[in-house]
């Protein structure tokens, strides 16, 4: 039985976010999750929202929460789109702790 086809929301991020989804399943399908919860993972994955983030600590999700923390507030402070996404970028596939130069 053939899987049904997923449209793509019509937001600027899903089809990133579709990407990071199917990372996600291939590693639950790996872990020998069930169907059911690929699905809820997935459909989570899916409808999550940036500007509601969980608290997390694990380092996978860690470096995404600060990606998103640096780029929201690299619009904030009047960056590009653009400029934004390239911080969001840098800071997901950056290879070290960091020099955040937030103020403390």
């Amino acid at each position: 039985m053939a899987h049904p086809k997923y449209e793509l929301p019509k937001t600027p991020h899903a089809e990133y976010r579709y990407k990071m989804a199917m990372k996600h399943v291939e590693a639950a399908k790996a872990a020998g999750k069930s169907s059911e919860e690929i699905h809820e993972m997935f459909k989570k994955i899916m409808s999550y929202d940036v500007n509601d983030l969980p608290a997390s600590s694990d380092g996978a999700h860690k470096k995404y929460h600060a990606a998103v923390a640096h780029a929201k507030k690299a619009l904030e402070n009047g960056k590009s789109s653009e400029e934004a996404h390239e911080i969001f970028r840098q800071v997901l596939e950056s290879k070290g702790e960091g020099h955040c130069h937030k103020e403390k």
